[in-house]
């Protein structure tokens, strides 16, 4: 039986991580851009080992813009949400290397340098992200509805939460109170639900935030995943 390969850029657990990405899986591309990052979602193909990633990104007339970011050095922060028993969001910083247009459109960047991993099942204790705690009108206030925040820009959030009899089902437009901890003080976000989907065993939610503008760039400057 072959051995597999390493890698002499990232760790062992970074790589077992990358492994777990299957040609075809979707995931996030942020990509840097001069008045600010745009984001979009394709498919990953797949990776060489310290040398290059591999993403499908179409001709189409739509994805012209995107195409037009897409210059060799520019910097891309990927994002992925692996499902199944890893339980897992991972993110990590590459660089473009090459925009090709035939046979199909295809980007090469490099191999990245380092993973971030958010462990979103109770058996795994996250390594990333922020832990919140969440207060909204469906909730008993006796109930500690905890969960985590796996995405984050200004305007809004992300936050997953496991499926459980008591924690009804937050509703489009519901409000709800984001509550987390800052250096060993309480620190609250408001915010709007404007969408919510059932994944096996876990509900994600995305929020729009309603609260002032400097509470959440105090959070985006301590805990935003690969900024």
């Amino acid at each position: 039986m072959a051995e597999k390969i390493q890698s002499s850029l990232i760790s062992d657990d970074n790589l077992e991580s990358m492994r777990t990405l299957v040609p075809g899986d979707t995931v996030d591309l942020q990509i840097a851009m001069p008045a600010a990052p745009k984001r979009v979602k394709t498919d990953y193909i797949g990776m060489l080992i310290d040398d290059c990633l591999l993403f499908h990104i179409p001709t189409s007339a739509k994805w012209i813009t995107v195409r037009d970011a897409l210059t060799v050095g520019n910097e891309i922060v990927v994002r992925s949400v692996l499902e199944g028993d890893t339980g897992q969001v991972i993110a990590f910083k590459v660089k473009v290397l090459k925009l090709l247009s035939k046979p199909s459109g295809l980007l090469i960047t490099s191999f990245p340098k380092r993973v971030e991993s958010i462990g979103l099942r109770s058996v795994k204790r996250a390594q990333l992200g922020i832990s919140v705690s969440l207060d909204a009108e469906v909730y008993e206030d006796a109930e500690n509805v905890t969960g985590i925040i796996i995405d984050l820009s200004e305007k809004g959030c992300k936050v997953v939460l496991k499926v459980k009899p008591n924690w009804p089902i937050m509703l489009d437009e519901a409000e709800v109170k984001l509550n987390y901890s800052l250096d060993g003080k309480e620190v609250a976000l408001t915010a709007k639900v404007k969408n919510h989907k059932l994944e096996s065993d876990m509900v994600y939610y995305g929020l729009a935030f309603t609260c002032d503008e400097k509470l959440i760039e105090e959070l985006l400057s301590r805990h935003t995943l690969l900024t």
